[in-house]
């Protein structure tokens, strides 16, 4: 298979397209209000100094995480402070909460989180809520996972403790979840090469994918690929417009360690396209692509072998003597 048509296949049913032209179904929309409310929050300027002991909080939160230490995190509660967790079960008390921190790691090690304040705000002098979103690396090529949080925090002897903490939708499929795929990729052939740079949006609701294809070191097309929700069905789309006139539209959804796409779309003849498009993810800086069940121009065409796409590794900066 050339690059043409892998660039065709990786980036949405258009020409340069059919990859990430996709869609996510988000479960019952179970989680679209408190994200919503949670994109939606802006910090106000008022008490810089509680908002960065709580951001400092948040950052020691995910090195303890990081480094396996339970009993660091369960200090960060108050002694009765409770956690409802994304399965239903509702730990209450340090001893508690420690305990089940302990035993995830015992099972799961090595997984690093990193967490995504989205807004802070106060309902009073001595308590704050805190929304945001934590992803979830873990050891291996299991797909990343995301859940939206919401914390009360109060004030107890100056310092900020956690009171209650709630997290949600980590089985729902989420435009966090693809946030992995941020940086630069690459797809080598002999004489040609397919260039995909991703990146988010101010707010981080969008994902903005911006390709090319290059053959001899000169750009013979491009284009751009918008991943994000649709604000009327709540489905995580991605919609692809191609230089030469080539577009797509796909929805996603997660099967394991695997994105399914769902991918329609037109050649830049107007020819339509449709495809399900497969992603497996091998680890943080490799995945492989396959495009199955095609049709074009209303005929069948054969799968595509399985493609590997490499993260651009970036040089580090030399230190000076």
């Amino acid at each position: 298979m050339n690059l043409r048509v892998l660039t065709l296949l990786l980036l949405g049913c258009g020409g340069v397209a059919v990859w990430f032209c996709g869609q996510t179904t988000s479960a019952g929309g179970q989680t679209a209000a408190p994200a919503a409310r949670a994109l939606a929050a802006t910090d106000d300027e008022d008490r810089p100094a509680d908002r960065d002991a709580l951001r400092i909080a948040a950052r020691e939160f995910a090195e303890a995480f990081n480094r396996g230490e339970a009993k660091t995190i369960a200090a960060e509660w108050t002694e009765k402070g409770e956690f409802y967790s994304d399965s239903g079960a509702v730990l209450r008390g340090r001893p508690a909460i420690e305990k089940a921190y302990a035993e995830h790691f015992k099972e799961k090690p090595g997984g690093k989180i990193e967490v995504d304040i989205r807004s802070i705000y106060f309902p009073s002098r001595d308590s704050a809520v805190e929304d945001g979103v934590l992803r979830l690396r873990t050891v291996g090529g299991e797909m990343p996972t995301s859940t939206a949080y919401s914390i009360i925090h109060v004030r107890e002897d100056g310092k900020w403790k956690v009171a209650l903490a709630r997290e949600w939708g980590a089985a729902a499929e989420k435009l966090d979840d693809l946030a992995w795929l941020i940086g630069d990729w690459v797809v080598n052939g002999k004489d040609r090469e397919v260039l995909l740079s991703f990146e988010w949006n101010d707010k981080k609701n969008t994902i903005k994918n911006r390709f090319s294809m290059k053959e001899g070191g000169k750009t013979v097309s491009s284009g751009t690929q918008t991943i994000s929700v649709d604000p009327m069905s709540g489905e995580l789309r991605s919609w692809v417009f191609e230089e030469d006139g080539g577009r797509g539209e796909a929805r996603w959804f997660r099967d394991g360690d695997r994105w399914v796409q769902e991918s329609v779309g037109a050649l830049p003849d107007g020819t339509p396209t449709e495809a399900y498009n497969v992603i497996t993810r091998i680890d943080h800086d490799h995945f492989v692509f396959r495009s199955v069940d095609r049709l074009i121009g209303g005929e069948p065409a054969p799968d595509t072998t399985p493609v590997k796409v490499s993260r651009v590794q970036t040089a580090p900066v030399p230190t000076q003597k």
